[in-house]
C-alpha cells in the first residue's frame, strides 16, 4: 500500500519478525453469552439508560491521509504540539506530522481515535494491531467486536455515548508491546485528546494502557475494582481500569471479572449525570 504525505521513506519491507499476531485464538467466542459466568449473573446483559447523544467525531478518511507539514519532534516536544491542537482534526494533523519515534517509519495509517464528543465513557487500550493500522480505526475485529458487545450491555455505544482511543497512535511492528520513549512521546497527544473530547469517565482496557495513562507501575490485577482520578485543568477525570478485550477472548472465565468493572464505570456516570 502507498505511504502517505505525512510519513518518511519507509523501507520496503517489514523485518521477518513483524508477522501478524492474532487478537486471540480461532475457537474462542466472540459473543458473551450467559455461559460464560455462574447463571446467576447477567454478564453484558444489563440495561441502562443512556447518557443523551452528543455530536459524532468520525474521521471518514484514515488520518493517515491528511497531508500535514512533517515536523520532526522529539519526545519532550509533542506536548508542545499537541497543545497547539484547539479541534480534534487539528490534533489529528499533529500526530500525522509527527516523528517523535521511529513508529511513523511503518505505520499504514495512524490510528487517532473514534466516537462522539463528550462522551459518557472513553475507552483507552494500547496501541493499534495490524488490522486496526490497515484499517485506520481503532479496535476492530474480534476484538472490537467484543468491545462492543461489552460496551451495549450497559447501554453504550460508539455511536451514541462513547470515544475509543489508544495510548499509541501508531502500530508497534509485530504488534509488540509500547517501548517506554514511545509512551512518552504519544502521551501527550493522548493527555490534549481527553482534554478536547472531554469524557465523563474513562475505562482503560488492558495492563499497558493503564499503566502509561495513569502513570504507574502496578499488576492489572491490583488496579482493578478502584476509582482512579486523572486531574485535568478545572477538573478531573474518574479512571476504572479493566483487561483488553483480546485477553478476555483469551480467557473468557475472566468476562465475569470485567462485567464487574462494567457496573462499576456505569455506576461512576450515573453517579455524575444523576440517571
Amino acid at each position: 500500500m502507498p505511504r502517505q504525505a505525512d510519513q518518511v521513506q519507509v523501507s520496503q519491507a517489514r523485518q521477518a519478525s513483524e508477522s501478524a499476531e492474532s487478537s486471540a485464538s480461532q475457537d474462542t467466542e466472540t459473543k458473551i453469552t450467559q455461559t460464560d459466568v455462574a447463571p446467576s449473573s447477567n454478564v453484558f446483559g444489563a440495561q441502562t439508560t443512556a447518557t443523551p447523544s452528543r455530536t459524532v467525531s468520525r474521521f471518514a478518511q484514515p488520518v493517515s491521509k491528511i497531508l500535514a507539514p512533517v515536523v520532526r519532534a522529539g519526545a519532550t516536544e509533542t506536548s508542545a504540539l499537541a497543545a497547539q491542537a484547539q479541534t480534534l482534526d487539528s490534533l489529528a494533523q499533529g500526530i500525522a506530522s509527527c516523528q517523535a519515534c521511529g513508529l511513523c517509519m511503518d505505520r499504514e495509517h495512524v490510528v487517532v481515535g473514534q466516537g462522539v464528543m463528550q462522551p459518557a465513557v472513553m475507552v483507552v487500550g494500547e496501541a493499534p494491531g495490524e488490522q486496526e493500522d490497515r484499517q485506520g480505526e481503532p479496535f476492530v475485529g474480534r476484538s472490537g467486536m467484543l468491545l462492543d458487545n461489552m460496551l451495549s450491555a450497559i447501554d453504550l455505544g460508539r455511536e451514541k455515548n462513547v470515544y475509543v482511543a489508544n495510548i499509541i497512535k501508531c502500530r508497534p511492528p509485530g504488534n509488540r508491546n509500547p517501548r517506554p520513549e514511545e509512551v512518552a512521546a504519544c502521551r501527550p497527544f493522548l493527555l490534549r485528546q481527553i482534554e478536547l473530547i472531554k469524557p465523563l469517565s474513562i475505562l482503560a482496557v488492558g495492563k499497558h494502557a493503564a499503566q502509561a495513562l495513569l502513570g504507574v507501575e502496578a499488576p492489572l490485577v491490583s488496579m482493578r475494582g478502584q476509582t482512579y482520578t486523572l486531574p485535568h485543568p478545572g477538573h478531573t477525570v474518574p479512571v476504572v481500569v479493566t483487561y483488553h478485550p483480546a485477553y478476555l477472548l483469551r480467557r473468557p472465565a475472566e468476562k465475569a471479572l470485567a462485567w464487574k468493572d462494567l457496573n462499576q464505570t456505569r455506576d461512576i456516570v450515573r453517579a455524575i449525570t444523576g440517571d
